[in-house]
């Protein structure tokens, strides 16, 4: 009998060992899927306004970014259709994102935005709200879009100075978006830019107002050429406008390089545009520092940081301005063949 006994205490207690072991095994193996939700979970929102040449590229050095950084990129497209964005928005929150980085497709929804996302981080990207709406949990990451403008009338002067053409410079302006600092920025800095170095700029027809398209840039240019307008420039507010002009110029048998275009983004098809003579000078717009940028901002939100926490340090201390204290401008740079 105690033999007996004695083997059922040394089975009960071999039972519970086992039970132990597989109890130990399963709670680290959930542990580990625990770990590993929270891992896959850990995720940025990425709403653009619309997908073109530039945002495309802005997007996959976001996403590139991100993944250094350890979190995955949920992309949302408005297809610039600002309700859309809206209920993107909305989306993203419910699918659990840690911060939202939106380029907005109309600038004035950003206080919509914030309504919708309460104490949600959001980093609104190279289309800039009106500053008053920004605040420690909403910020603003893009370019110097003044200093672009800028360089794109430095450049032009240069080139008439070289020259020897005279101060009176008859210009065409293609322009994206009207009201929005992306196209009011550029635009007005660049004509001003001539006046300051001793030009006198003369708009050769009305401003061509064409969304950023590039086929909308190829019409409206190909419609001046029929009109017969004469020009001695060319400034658009972005790569994709100024190759729509290229096209209508040459569909029209006329040489893009004869007069200058300048540009604004450096894409990849606006440096071979640059490389072949086509388009005069371009200004890069820089996005893998604004994808680092973005990317940094959002994950300091995520983890209760300050948004422009180590930002200095990878950007330059010019990046941030005393009087707007949530919005950070990454630099830009000419560049000509």
């Amino acid at each position: 009998m105690k033999r007996t006994w004695r083997k059922k205490i040394g089975a009960v207690v071999a039972l519970l060992a086992a039970v132990a072991v597989l109890g130990t095994g399963c709670g680290a193996d959930a542990a580990g899927a625990v770990e590993s939700r929270t891992r896959e979970t850990r995720a940025l929102g990425l709403l653009l306004s619309r997908e073109d040449t530039f945002l495309l590229e802005l997007k996959a050095d976001i996403e590139a970014e991100a993944a250094a950084q350890g979190y995955a990129v949920r992309y949302y497209n408005a297809g610039n259709d600002p309700e859309t964005q809206l209920r993107q928005v909305h989306e993203a929150l419910a699918e659990g994102v840690e911060t939202l980085l939106v380029n907005l497709a109309d600038g004035e929804d950003s206080e919509k935005v914030a309504d919708i996302v309460g104490d949600a981080g959001v980093v609104l990207l190279n289309r800039a709200p009106g500053t008053a709406i920004l605040n420690e949990r909403m910020v603003f990451v893009g370019m110097d879009e003044a200093g672009s403008g800028a360089l794109q009338g430095h450049a032009l002067a240069e080139y008439f100075w070289e020259t020897d053409h005279g101060t009176d410079i008859r210009y065409l302006l293609f322009q994206g978006m009207p009201g929005q600092e992306n196209t009011d920025a550029r635009s007005g800095t660049a004509v001003q830019s001539l006046l300051d170095d001793g030009f006198c700029p003369i708009a050769a027809a009305d401003y061509q107002v064409c969304g950023f398209s590039r086929e909308r840039a190829r019409q409206a240019m190909a419609a001046l050429l029929e009109q017969g307008v004469d020009f001695d420039c060319v400034i658009c507010d972005n790569d994709e406008m100024a190759l729509g002009v290229i096209e209508a110029l040459e569909a029209a048998g006329w040489d893009p390089g004869a007069a200058p275009i300048v540009s604004v983004d450096h894409t990849a098809e606006g440096a071979a545009a640059l490389e072949s003579g086509k388009l005069y000078m371009t200004v890069d717009q820089n996005p893998e520092d604004q994808a680092r940028a973005a990317v940094a901002a959002a994950v300091n939100l995520a983890r209760g940081r300050a948004y422009d926490d180590g930002l200095r340090e990878l950007l330059g201390n010019d990046c941030t301005d005393p009087e707007q204290p949530f919005v950070l401008r990454v630099p830009v740079e000419a560049v000509t063949a």
